[in-house]
């Protein structure tokens, strides 16, 4: 107990020292030798970027009475695995995004856009209509899913 106590207290020391030592996340990645990591990390891949992509056209569909145009990208040669569903105000003001990636066996899902729930319920559903026998696809929110069989 007392050696436990001991460990804690030296852990709870050394904490502050490493903080200190170090920038915070967003300093950090701004660095010049860690800012080209970050942005590939956080860059679309070309097919959606660059809208180098297969599609099919957009279709007319409402939310809450009002008119919305749903469209669906995927990765040319890999459709299976990437999969992008793109909602778009009439007036092409806004549009919303649901990225799904298998890699792996799993399923990986993002949002973009920032799609209130409403915009995300009709981009997860979309998904689901354009993918009817992929497992776990259940259309339970966003992140990793249980794992599929490609």
């Amino acid at each position: 107990m007392r050696f436990s106590l001991l460990l804690l207290s030296a852990l709870g020391l050394a904490t502050p020292v490493l903080a200190a030592d170090l920038p915070v996340t967003a300093q950090f990645a701004a660095q010049p030798g860690f800012a080209p990591a970050y942005h590939a990390m956080s860059t679309l891949p070309p097919w959606i970027s660059e809208l180098k992509a297969t599609s099919v056209p957009v279709e007319k569909t409402s939310i809450g009475g009002k008119p919305y145009l749903l469209g669906h990208l995927c990765k040319p040669h890999d459709c299976a695995a990437y999969q992008l569903e793109v909602l778009f105000t009439p007036d092409g003001h806004k549009a919303w995004g649901f990225l799904s990636v298998v890699t792996d066996g799993a399923l990986y899902q993002m949002p973009l856009g920032e799609p209130p729930s409403t915009v995300l319920a009709v981009l997860q559903a979309a998904y689901r209509t354009n993918n009817p026998d992929r497992p776990g696809c259940n259309g339970s929110g966003t992140g990793k899913s249980s794992p599929t069989t490609p």
